[in-house]
């Protein structure tokens, strides 16, 4: 990859605005996962399937299932409106994009693509019987943190952020470069559905994989709270806290215990749809201004 995507197709989709609104999990040992998210992120755990579960806080909610430990198989994004959700349709049909059955039982309306690695992308209208997060007396539970974006890594960078940008119509907030700006292969792309950086991003890797998900705090303050908690669990932070370029957001991330990133920010920047994307260099510093940096590759 050594130039930007166009954009020019991606503007004219109906996908802007929208919202990650949950993602789905599997694991060789799911209960153990089941149980790291309920004490350490708050998340109330229900049954809604077969070896699938609901675990679900304020303003944000994962799903848990049986499969390959590791496994991060789908991503379901929420629109605003049946509207948006049919001129949606209408766009990926007109484009030739296969449509799949809705695979997450928390949307009542919507359908899914496949990208280019496999994973599932969602889009939807949420079900009410699901759209309430449960009483809960844990901890966490009372700590802000919306689920805000999920990143992922991938072994042809062009191709994936292709289909998102221009097919899908996400908007381009950020692309990393190693070598010349804007000239040199793109490392990492930040990708926007609505006026936060990112909802969507991707980095470079040998091999396509999972690589964190985000959950979005109000202030430096959130993040200290955050971390003295998972303190009590003896959950030590894997990386940060730092503040990173794309975003300019605040972070930590910790692991659970697949190994699978879990990152909290907070401040994360907004943008208007029309800024065209920016360039940074393939360097520790862009990753963190504030010291060492998880460099994909």
């Amino acid at each position: 990859m050594t130039a930007a995507p166009v954009r020019a197709l991606a503007n004219q989709s109906p996908l802007w605005p929208a919202q990650l609104d949950h993602i789905q999990r599997n694991s060789d040992r799911p209960e153990a996962l089941v149980s790291f998210y309920r004490d350490a992120a708050g998340l109330v755990p229900r049954e809604v399937g077969a070896s699938l579960w609901l675990m679900e806080g304020a303003q944000r909610r994962i799903l848990i299932g049986a499969g390959s430990r590791g496994e991060q198989p789908l991503n379901v994004f929420r629109v605003q409106s049946k509207p948006q959700l049919t001129a949606l349709r209408a766009w990926l049909e007109g484009r030739g994009i296969p449509l799949l059955k809705l695979p997450t039982p928390l949307f009542s309306e919507g359908f899914a693509v496949r990208d280019p690695d496999g994973r599932l992308a969602a889009f939807g209208l949420p079900d009410p019987a699901f759209d309430a997060p449960p009483a809960s007396d844990l901890k966490a539970g009372r700590l802000p943190g919306r689920l805000q974006h999920v990143v992922v890594a991938t072994a042809d960078l062009t191709r994936l952020i292709r289909f998102y940008e221009q097919e899908l119509g996400f908007v381009a907030s950020d692309h990393v470069y190693d070598g010349d700006k804007e000239t040199g292969p793109v490392t990492a792309s930040f990708l926007r559905s609505d006026p936060e950086h990112h909802s969507f991003a991707a980095f470079r890797a040998p091999e396509a994989r999972p690589d964190h998900h985000c959950y979005e705090t109000n202030c430096w303050n959130d993040i200290r709270d955050w971390a003295d908690h998972l303190a009590t669990l003896d959950i030590k932070l894997w990386w940060g806290p730092g503040r990173h370029g794309p975003g300019n957001n605040l972070f930590f991330m910790i692991e659970d215990p697949d190994g699978h990133k879990v990152e909290w920010s907070a401040e994360l920047e907004t943008l208007p749809r029309d800024l065209a994307p920016r360039a940074w260099k393939h360097e520790e510093r862009t990753l963190n201004y504030w010291g060492q940096a998880w460099m994909r590759s």
